[in-house]
């Protein structure tokens, strides 16, 4: 049986605000006191190789397109993911990303405010165009 002291990984400490009897405690529970491993320690040392991200746009109808307008893009081989990546195109998943989109107008159409009506209109014209000129 191994000693309860000499695990040195983590502790435990009871934060519930009551007694196993449903009293309320008195005085509130400190932090939970976690050591990590020497190994988790030193990956958290670690900076991202990436540098920052910004913080995440929230998910609105005209992130939405815009996303999708990038995939788009990816596929039809006009975006990389890095710049070492050679480029590939997926023509008929692009029209289909595309299709996608223009199926999105045909369904909002009337539930969109004048923005989002007018950025799906445009994204869909610049798609569409490059679409005809990568398939040549």
């Amino acid at each position: 049986m191994e000693d309860p002291e000499s695990n040195e990984g983590f502790t435990v400490k009871d934060r519930r605000r009551f007694t196993t009897e449903g009293a309320s405690k008195d005085e509130p529970q400190p932090e939970e006191q976690v050591k990590e491993s020497p190994q988790e320690e030193a990956e958290a040392k670690e900076e991202p190789t990436a540098g920052p991200q910004p913080p995440p746009r929230p998910m609105d109808f005209a992130t939405l397109i815009l996303s999708l307008a990038n995939t788009a893009l990816f596929q039809l081989g006009l975006i990389r993911a890095s710049e070492s990546e050679e480029v590939k195109k997926d023509l008929p998943g692009a029209r289909q990303t595309i299709d996608l989109i223009a199926l999105l107008e045909e369904k909002t159409k009337g539930n969109l405010t004048e923005q989002e009506a007018r950025i799906l209109k445009e994204t869909l014209f610049q798609l569409r165009l490059a679409f005809v000129e990568v398939s040549k």
